[in-house]
């Protein structure tokens, strides 16, 4: 059996597929750190579905939920990549599509050009008769396109003469805190984990004007960090119970509640996390099936066709640290008190809190953090 791999990164068009996959993996890893980009996996699939038919396209389409005409999936992933690509660029956020194909077989020249016009992914013929040297190629172009955060996603055991193609979707971020926290503040404090444990963390500590607000339907906190010169920001959802957090994010979906600016006394640990899983598993579970048999119909794909999926690998890695604005006379932007803690907003991010980065319109990442 010939096959496909499709490899999803993300470091550091939200729709309810990304939701529904969020909760499967938060669900799936409540014990363990989490980073993850839905929209990554999203693009990845998107891109093989423009070439699935029968009955692997119906349960493509109805897992995505897209509409039956392709040409209008096109149109909308089309219009998305050209605004991120149009956006502003002090905070980096490029994503990324390739496409390595086995040289021995030839891309279908639709399904080329739906990729190429509206996923903006490139193809590149690979030889497979030496596997390590393959393995290197798409290893070096991940390396590339995650600034080295991710250095590996195929071993040369992946490369083997019947594989037809990897799809990679790559998604790296970096941005700076509009309002820096002082490394000299940040401190030794306790982070209390569900099973009611404290482990010692660096706690950075800020004071300043934020968005913020209460959620009684979540029996939550919600802080928004915005990142300079961007439409992006971090926002935090911290439960009131320390062992809250896997209710609230079975119910955060499609969050929208307005939020109100006020002086805020911000503790948060610094963070980081990397995440590998294969979501082959997941995906099956929310009804993508066929696409993992013998039976998979991607014709569209490749000539000679007859091809199925294998493993579906999805690697994250984020880092959360006091880095900010440049300028130190931003510190202190929008502090609107000459006593900063008098009746200031206490957020204490002392227990498992769930946080995504994103802008207006779309979720770039999505994740958790229970334990140091």
């Amino acid at each position: 059996m010939k096959y496909i791999g499709l490899i999803l990164l993300a470091t550091s068009v939200t729709c309810r597929f990304t939701d529904d996959l969020y909760k499967l993996l938060a669900k799936g890893y409540a014990g363990k750190n989490l980073i993850s980009s839905p929209l990554s996996v999203d693009i990845a699939l998107s891109m093989v579905y423009m070439a699935a038919g029968g009955k692997t396209a119906q349960e493509m389409r109805n897992v995505l939920k897209h509409p039956t005409d392709k040409k209008a999936v096109a149109r909308k992933y089309k219009e998305f990549l050209t605004r991120l690509e149009g956006r502003e660029k002090v905070a980096i956020l490029d994503l990324a599509n390739r496409i390595f194909v086995n040289d021995r077989y030839t891309i279908v020249p639709q399904f080329n050009q739906f990729v190429k016009d509206s996923f903006k992914a490139e193809a590149q013929a690979v030889s497979l008769t030496d596997s390590e040297k393959a393995a290197s190629i798409v290893n070096k172009w991940v390396n590339d396109q995650t600034r080295s955060r991710i250095k590996t996603v195929v071993e040369k055991n992946d490369m083997s003469s019947r594989l037809i193609m990897v799809l990679v979707n790559a998604i790296y971020f970096k941005g700076q805190w509009q309002y820096e926290f002082d490394p000299k503040r940040t401190k030794v404090g306790d982070f209390r984990s569900a099973d009611r444990n404290t482990v010692p963390v660096q706690m950075m500590s800020l004071v300043g004007t934020f968005r913020v607000g209460l959620i009684p339907d979540l029996d939550a906190k919600v802080i928004e960090l915005p990142y300079r010169n961007s439409s992006l920001s971090m926002v935090i959802f911290l439960p009131e119970k320390v062992d809250g957090l896997p209710e609230l994010e079975q119910k955060i979906a499609g969050f929208s509640q307005k939020l109100n600016s006020r002086v805020v006394q911000l503790r948060m640990p610094k963070f980081k996390i990397e995440f590998s899983s294969e979501l082959k598993g997941i995906l099956a579970t929310m009804g993508i099936q066929d696409a993992f048999t013998g039976g998979a119909d991607f014709r569209g794909l490749v000539k000679p066709s007859g091809a199925s999926i294998t493993k579906v690998t999805h690697k994250a890695f984020i880092e959360v640290n006091e880095e900010g604005a440049e300028a130190a006379a931003v510190t202190g932007a929008g502090i609107v008190s000459r006593c900063p803690t008098c009746n200031a907003f206490r957020f204490n991010v002392d227990h498992p809190f769930a946080y995504v980065i994103r802008d207006e319109d779309t979720i770039y990442f999505q994740g958790h953090f229970v334990k140091p």
